[in-house]
């Protein structure tokens, strides 16, 4: 019978997905061994293998992630003759709620409060209606995050590739070549990325000069879009009201980082877009994209999501 393998850290909560495979679940910390044992004649695998388990994996067809970013697999080393899709789409809500609780608790100086350890005022605040906020990405992310600050009164500015088109809750597009006109102006900045050659480094010493030095940075994309070490030189010289970063690069940021212990920012280990074992609507959301993708697979019709390899 065909063989579905899925690699996931949902437990026991792997829904039936079709009737049409032999279905086997394996978490993501099983056994090397018995994880490459049960990939060498899967037909089709959900989750994210590794690269040395898909060399192994002769009757591969087709790798369906529980991930938004295929980053893992653009660099080289994918099969060439074997299909990838994502879970775009799944994750757009709650990176938008994590990146909107960095921003307000930024703007009223939380951190700072917690980290005083004492009953003062610490002065002005930032107002959220009003701002202008400039949207790096503008995916189902970025989107999510504009519609939810266009309803605070935030005038939104999408940074994207096609910034002829019209995008809903996008009251002006630009491109990445063109952003940095845009940075003196913006009162918050919320990158929503994938990473790439364009947009590795991007935020460099130069562009992080340019943006309001009562700004608020916020990244819940990848951490290579930012140079961590001009971004923390320049805090230090007081740049920037405030910064919130789940992504870093290097990721995990080392402990003795000097990031950890600055009152103006807020530092989360990658957890924005986590679903299994965190957030259950978000799971109900992945698991309902691999059933529509497995229909898809089995009728011949197009993959949701279907990514363009190298």
């Amino acid at each position: 019978m065909r063989k579905l393998l899925i690699l996931s850290d949902c437990g026991q909560n792997v829904p039936h997905l079709t009737d049409e495979f032999e279905t086997i679940a394996l978490p993501c910390d099983a056994d090397a061994d018995l994880r490459l044992r049960e990939i060498t004649d899967a037909e089709v695998v959900i989750g994210e293998p590794r690269l040395e388990e898909l060399s192994a994996a002769k009757k591969l067809k087709w790798v369906q992630m529980t991930w938004a970013g295929a980053d893992r697999y653009l660099r080289g080393g994918f099969p060439k003759d074997v299909l990838l899709t994502t879970a775009s789409g799944a994750f757009g809500e709650t990176i938008a709620e994590h990146a909107l609780a960095m921003l307000f608790a930024l703007c009223r100086r939380l951190p700072a409060y917690q980290q005083a350890g004492q009953w003062r005022d610490l002065g002005c605040e930032k107002r959220i209606a009003g701002s202008t906020a400039l949207i790096f990405g503008c995916g189902n992310i970025g989107t999510e995050i504009a519609k939810r600050l266009q309803a605070l009164g935030v005038h939104t500015i999408g940074v994207c590739r096609a910034a002829r088109q019209t995008r809903a809750h996008f009251e002006a597009l630009t491109t990445l070549f063109c952003a940095e006109a845009f940075l003196p102006e913006a009162d918050f900045i919320v990158c929503a990325l994938p990473s790439n050659a364009e947009t590795a480094r991007y935020f460099d010493e130069e562009r992080l000069s340019l943006c309001r030095d009562d700004a608020v940075l916020i990244n819940v994309g990848r951490g290579d879009l930012i140079d961590l070490n001009s971004l923390t030189a320049l805090l230090h010289r007081g740049k920037f009201f405030g910064v919130g970063l789940d992504v870093t690069e290097p990721e995990p940021l080392p402990a003795a980082h000097p990031l950890w212990t600055m009152p103006n920012v807020i530092l989360t280990p990658h957890v924005a877009g986590v679903s299994f074992g965190h957030l259950p609507e978000t799971e109900e959301i992945i698991w309902a994209i691999c059933r529509e993708n497995i229909q898809n697979y089995l009728g011949g019709r197009p993959l949701r999501n279907l990514v363009s390899l190298p």
